[in-house]
């Protein structure tokens, strides 16, 4: 009885009446005011559990994101929030503090538990959650874990990690890490290896220079073998089918309007949703692609179209999740307005091509370390390079004005005479205030 209930309300919250599309307005996030939502997400193993990481912590709706309650974490800048992956295991919800660390929830986002430990920079920007391990983009490299309780660093240290994705594999999970300043290297786009964890810079395709908004991976099916993979960055969005060897421009967008996330389908690598918000001025907008990135059309029926004398309509569009849920696709976007009024839309996209079957890892899936211990070095501090220091890393003054003074590769004679003459300041002036006396 009780699962008869529950497919009812499945069937009535994510489907709709028949033929139902476009855009509505969610419910309102209490207590959020003016503040802003950074991303949202939903739960890989329930299509009514949704989770938005906003100015005043996590909210969380339990029912396909048509209301919105605050949880247990309120009052803290969260960046990220992302859900476990474990079929068959109880929802971990993960959420990524500014300047604070890692929080996860194991009931829904009612209590949560500081999970920082060994993290070694406390600004988590994004979370990619991998039945093999997860990873954490802070402004200061990437941070990894196997079960997301402790952490230790996992390379690309110096970079600030904006976008971060992953997928299990026999080896291990493969991630992409999208940096943007600062930058230590001339690649802005990074695949690390599971075999031996080096981050191999991306550059095959991409335009240099460039910073990325958010990277996405869908899944796979008996044509579609490997992990599709969306880089959305400053000077456009781009595709790549072959796990990130080689990457094609996607068309269909406007002129001059750079995507600033994306997102596929759960349940269907050819459906891709995408938004822009205009660099947090007027305009931004939504897109869909039904050809896995390739090219892209329109799909804003039903968002605001309020704007001002000479303006393009506000569509300010922040975040966007896809339910797993079925027959239809369900999708939330976070819209942020230039003006400060937050809000979360919603659609059951009832014309999406219907999912194809998905397949999954046939061998088994290898996690990460528990610790960092036997990680390799990243390529970016391999032998022969200085590695770069982290930000978050302070330096006593002394320190610093001696390390200032004497490196390499100043000539050590320099170096002798400065020393020598400072020496001879000092005796003299103990000899002229001992001696002669104060002045």
């Amino acid at each position: 009885m009780a699962g008869a209930a529950a497919a009812l309300l499945l069937t009535g919250v994510l489907s709709g009446p028949a033929g139902a599309a476009g855009w509505a307005p969610a419910g309102s996030l209490p207590g959020l005011g003016s503040g802003e939502i950074w991303q949202v997400a939903f739960a890989p193993q329930d299509p009514l559990l949704a989770a938005a990481a906003t100015d005043n912590g996590v909210y969380v709706s339990a029912d396909g994101g048509n209301t919105w309650t605050s949880s247990g974490l309120h009052g803290s800048r969260a960046w990220a929030v992302a859900f476990s992956d474990q079929p068959g295991q109880g929802v971990s919800i993960y959420a990524g503090l500014a300047n604070a660390g890692m929080r996860v929830s194991l009931d829904s986002g009612v209590s949560w538990s500081n999970d920082s430990a060994g993290l070694p920079n406390l600004d988590v920007r994004d979370i990619a959650v991998t039945t093999g391990g997860l990873a954490a983009g802070t402004d200061d490299g990437v941070s990894l874990s196997s079960a997301g309780v402790t952490w230790y660093s996992g390379g690309l240290t110096g970079d600030s990690v904006s976008a971060l994705a992953g997928v299990s594999g026999p080896s291990g999970p493969v991630f992409f890490a999208g940096v943007d300043y600062p930058n230590t290297g001339s690649a802005f786009l990074y695949r690390r290896s599971p075999n031996d964890g080096q981050w191999e810079p991306i550059r095959s395709g991409l335009p240099s220079g460039d910073v990325v908004s958010s990277i996405s991976m869908g899944p796979t099916t008996a044509t579609i073998t490997t992990n599709p993979v969306l880089v959305t960055t400053v000077k456009g969005t781009y595709r790549s089918g072959n796990g990130g060897t080689s990457w094609t421009a996607s068309t269909g967008i406007p002129q001059n309007t750079y995507l600033t996330d994306s997102t596929f389908s759960p349940l269907d690598p050819n459906l891709v949703y995408a938004g822009a918000d205009a660099g947090g001025s007027s305009g931004g907008g939504l897109f869909r692609s039904t050809d896995a990135g390739q090219s892209f059309t329109a799909a804003n029926q039903g968002l605001p179209t309020t704007h001002g004398s000479g303006e393009p309509a506000r569509r300010e569009v922040e975040s966007i999740a896809v339910s797993p849920g079925k027959p239809y696709a369900t999708v939330i976007a976070a819209l942020n307005s230039y003006e400060g009024n937050p809000s979360i839309y919603r659609e059951l996209d009832t014309t999406a091509p219907s999912p194809p079957v998905l397949t999954t890892v046939s061998a088994g899936v290898a996690t990460l370390p528990a610790s960092g211990a036997s990680t390799p070095t990243p390529s970016s501090q391999a032998a022969g390079a200085t590695p770069t220091p982290s930000p978050g890393a302070k330096t006593p003054l002394i320190g610093r004005v001696l390390g200032a003074a004497f490196h390499f590769p100043t000539p050590l004679v320099f170096e002798l005479a400065l020393v020598l003459l400072a020496a001879g300041l000092y005796i003299r002036w103990r000899r002229h205030y001992y001696v002669d006396g104060p002045p």
